[in-house]
C-alpha cells in the first residue's frame, strides 16, 4: 500500500524502510524511481538526487507450474485475453517482479501499437533500433522518443523484449553517428 514521506534529496534508503515498517528480511526489491522507469538498488543505498520516488515490490522468484498453459488461473492480469483477469477488471493484484516467462520471439501482434501514447509504429522502430539502420530510424521517429516512452511496452509486451533498453542503445547510436 502506497506510503508518502518527505525526507531529503539523497536520503538513505534503509532509513526509509525502517520507518515504513518493512523488515528487511523480506524478500523484496527496492527500485529507486518508478517500476516502469525506475532502477534496482540495494536497501542500504541512498535516494536518487532526480528521484522522487522509492518503489518496493516482492521480488518474482517464483514460478508457476505449467504456467505457460492459458486459463490455469486468474493470478496473473493480463490486457490480453491470455487469462480470465480481462473478465475481472476491478480485481485487485498482487503484483511481484515475475516476468511469468522468458524472453520471446519478437513477432508483430499490434499490442506494442494499443498501448503506445504517440502516433508513429514503435514495433518497425525497435526493429530498425536492433538493426542499426539510422535512415530508416529518422524516417520512423527516434528523434521524438525517449526510452521512458516504452515503459507500457516494456510492462504489457508478451515478447518480454527490453525495449527502454533497445531505445536507449538506438539514441546513443544516433548520437555518435549523428551527432
Amino acid at each position: 500500500y502506497p506510503q508518502y514521506y518527505k525526507t531529503i534529496v539523497g536520503s538513505k534508503l534503509s532509513n526509509i524502510i525502517s520507518d515504513a515498517g518493512i523488515s528487511s528480511e523480506d524478500n523484496l526489491r527496492f527500485i529507486n524511481g518508478d517500476v516502469l522507469t525506475g532502477y534496482s538498488v540495494d536497501k542500504d543505498s541512498y535516494l536518487g538526487f532526480y528521484n522522487n520516488t522509492l518503489s518496493v515490490l516482492r521480488e518474482g522468484n517464483h514460478y508457476r507450474m505449467f504456467g505457460w498453459i492459458p486459463f490455469v488461473n486468474n493470478k496473473v492480469p493480463s490486457i490480453y485475453k491470455t487469462s480470465f483477469s480481462w473478465l475481472f477488471p476491478n480485481k485487485k493484484y498482487d503484483l511481484d517482479t515475475n516476468l511469468n516467462g522468458e524472453e520471446r520471439a519478437f513477432v508483430v501482434t499490434g499490442e506494442m501499437e494499443n498501448v503506445f501514447p504517440m502516433d508513429i509504429f514503435p514495433m518497425q522502430l525497435l526493429k530498425e533500433c536492433m538493426s542499426g539502420n539510422i535512415e530508416k530510424m529518422e524516417n520512423l521517429g527516434i528523434y521524438e522518443v525517449a526510452p521512458e516512452d516504452f515503459a507500457l511496452i516494456d510492462y504489457s509486451s508478451s515478447s518480454k523484449i527490453e525495449a527502454q533498453k533497445i531505445i536507449r542503445e538506438g539514441l546513443d547510436l544516433m548520437v555518435l553517428e549523428v551527432g
